[in-house]
């Protein structure tokens, strides 16, 4: 439906030769927002409306993502599915950043709404990150090395505070609830950087590194289990009861990291007598390789009966934009969906 949809409304933007399409503004759009309460907003802009689906068909793609990834069955081919759902997602909303946000008038959209650059932004940095995510999660499963481990962790933790940053200036009362479901992932993939890093210090004989960084790892592993707590607690929109906390790849890192502190303090003990530096380590800046990268997305073209012709039998300078009245703006009925957990609750 999508694939016929997206053609024929590209005719009510862009015309036959290129231009400017007649007939923009000739039909009334109405969209929620994925943030904010049931009453839509509604404008006469066929620009506005092609936001909107791109952006609802990325949104498709992340409950997609959350849906295979709450499999009890979970396999490698559902990994990759997850990893490519997500991906593509974060490509389509950097489509919409690129070739539409410029063209709608962004002075009729409050900071927090979907087609604003704050939330498409956020969106996009959090596909790439939760992709990356499933690396991660990937290269420690076939016990890759540390260091790279590390990397990859780091690089997921800078992901998320870079969309945390880009909501910084949005209205708290819609976005403080993603703020701290985006800051526990900063803290817990930082954690993990540190975990892994740790282990690989130790590995080089730099045992008063080790420790630490694996402080560090510590650490940071209770901030984040501290923002759980606030994000379980906080106001806003998520998906479903989200319990971070109680997902089994957060709750095996406290225990890792405790381990290999004592590991690295028992064999300071014994053989390195190390002094504890004053600094921490230096991370490893940049992964060489295992990033996600957004996958690019390629609106269909004009559909082929949006000739010039065809134009002309429409007429447009005799009718009237639709008004917008008080009732356009009434509340929506919420739309039934799919449970996208299934029946793990703890996942987002």
């Amino acid at each position: 439906v999508i694939d016929e949809y997206l053609p024929l409304i590209r005719g009510f933007t862009q015309s036959a030769a290129g231009g400017p399409s007649p007939l923009q503004n000739l039909l009334k759009f109405k969209w929620t927002q994925s943030l904010g309460h049931r009453n839509p907003e509604v404008q006469n802009d066929a620009v506005f409306e092609i936001a909107n689906v791109c952006t609802n068909i990325g949104l498709w793609y992340m409950k997609r993502a959350a849906k295979v990834a709450s499999s009890n069955n979970y396999t490698d081919s559902d990994a990759k599915e997850v990893h490519t759902c997500l991906r593509t997602a974060a490509g389509i909303f950097q489509y919409v950043l690129d070739k539409v946000c410029p063209h709608l008038d962004s002075s009729k959209l409050e900071d927090w709404q979907d087609c604003t650059v704050p939330v498409l932004t956020a969106y996009k940095l959090e596909c790439t990150a939760e992709a990356q995510e499933v690396t991660v999660a990937r290269a420690i499963e076939l016990k890759h090395k540390p260091d790279l481990i590390s990397a990859l962790a780091h690089e997921t933790s800078k992901l998320f505070s870079d969309a945390d940053v880009a909501l910084r200036e949005c209205d708290v009362m819609y976005v403080t609830k993603w703020r701290r479901y985006l800051q526990v992932k900063i803290k817990f993939y930082a954690a993990y950087a540190r975990s892994f890093q740790g282990e690989h210090l130790l590995t080089l004989d730099k045992c008063g590194d080790s420790i630490k960084t694996l402080q560090e790892a510590q650490k940071l592993y209770k901030e984040s289990q501290a923002l759980c707590k606030q994000y379980e607690n906080a106001i806003g929109n998520s998906v479903g009861e989200v319990r971070p906390a109680r997902h089994p790849f957060f709750q095996r890192l406290g225990p890792v990291i405790d381990l290999r502190l004592q590991k690295s303090e028992r064999e300071n003990g014994f053989i390195y007598y190390h002094k504890i530096p004053e600094e921490l380590p230096e991370l490893e800046l940049k992964a060489t390789f295992g990033l996600a990268a957004p996958i690019q997305f390629e609106m269909p073209p004009v559909h082929p009966i949006f000739t010039e012709e065809a134009y002309k039998e429409f007429t447009v300078n005799k009718t009237a934009p639709p008004k917008i009245s008080g009732s356009d703006t009434d509340d929506l009925p919420p739309v039934k969906e799919t449970d996208i957990t299934g029946g793990h609750k703890e996942y987002r």
